[in-house]
Order: C-alpha cells, then sequence, then structure tokens
C-alpha cells in the first residue's frame, strides 16, 4: 500500500471509528433511537496529542524522507508488514492497520497540507496565488476536492513550478513566518 494510500486508509479508519461511537440508547418513553455517543470535544495538541512533523517551506526531498523514514521505522518496531525499503509499503492485516493508527502521527505533511487544514483563509489565499500565477502567464484555477490549484496538464503544471513556488511565498507570507525554525 502506498504512502497516499495508507493515509486515506487512516483517514478512513478515523471515519469508521466515529461511525462506531455511535450507540443505542432507551428514552424514558421506551423507543429506541440511535445516537452519538461523545466524550466532549476531542484532544488538542496541547492537550497530549501530538501534531504530524511539518516539512517547511524551505525544506527540500530528504527532509521528506527523513520523516517517512522515522514513520517506517515505527511501523516496523509496531509489527507491521511494512517491507524493507525507506519507503513503507503497508500490509492489509490487523497488526499492520494497528500499527498504521499508533504511529500515524508521525508520517509528515507539508506546510500548505498544515494551512489547508488549519487556516481558514486559505482558498482566499490560493486565489490569490492564483492570480499571481496568471499574472505571470500560467492557466490555472482554484478548485477540486481537496481544494487546490489547478493545471490543465502535467506539463503546465511543471512549467509553472518555479513561478508557483513565488506565488506561494507572497501569498502566503503570513503564514510562511510561523513555519521558521521549526
Amino acid at each position: 500500500m502506498s504512502i497516499r494510500n495508507l493515509a486515506a486508509a487512516a483517514a478512513a479508519l478515523l471515519c469508521l471509528s466515529a461511525a462506531a461511537g455511535c450507540s443505542r440508547s432507551t428514552p424514558s418513553d421506551g423507543s429506541r433511537v440511535a445516537t452519538l455517543t461523545s466524550a466532549g470535544p476531542a484532544p488538542s495538541a496541547s492537550a497530549g496529542t501530538p501534531e504530524r512533523p511539518v516539512v517547511r517551506p524551505d525544506d527540500g526531498p530528504e527532509d521528506f524522507d527523513r520523516y517517512v523514514a522515522i514513520f517506517a521505522q515505527c511501523l516496523r518496531n509496531e509489527g507491521a508488514a511494512a517491507g524493507s525499503g525507506p519507503k513503507p509499503r503497508m500490509g492489509d492485516d490487523p497488526k499492520s492497520k494497528a500499527a498504521a493508527r499508533k504511529c500515524q502521527h508521525l508520517y509528515p505533511e507539508t506546510w500548505m497540507e498544515r494551512e489547508a487544514r488549519t487556516n481558514p483563509r486559505y482558498v482566499d489565499l490560493l486565489r490569490v496565488t492564483a492570480k499571481c500565477l496568471k499574472d505571470r502567464g500560467h492557466e490555472v484555477s482554484v478548485g477540486g476536492d481537496p481544494v487546490a490549484l489547478r493545471y490543465g496538464d502535467n506539463t503546465s503544471a511543471n512549467k509553472a513550478y518555479d513561478d508557483e513556488q513565488a506565488c506561494e511565498r507572497m501569498a502566503f507570507k503570513d503564514s510562511i513566518k510561523k513555519y521558521a525554525g521549526n
């Protein structure tokens, strides 16, 4: 299973766990209804749930690979069938799934993924990025699910790479400051 599929599987497991929270209760009139049992709000990073490591704007692919190696080692330590290479190929067995849940906090996310998840202005800032790219002659739009910059094809995206980095840095300049020195 690839890393992207692993992340999707982890998200699916999270959804299934939430769905498992539904239970039956019996109201005072004797009827039975399904309810969602909740213990309150989810714990935050400050309450002990660790945040995933962030690959900063100035980090390179070797930094991402270093984080993935730590994640892969955790999987192996937990008994997952994760293969022997530097990038884990997850097994579909229960032990591998349990290891993925236990180690998921070690899998890195890019600073843009963190922004998409946490910044309420993310889509607006993407639109600023797209306008900057259009001003530099690139055909780009904002859309999709998840919301992202959309190019007509890979060739267009590859040609826009350097400009995209510059435009993101301009549009997200205030956000980038918080990733410096992490």
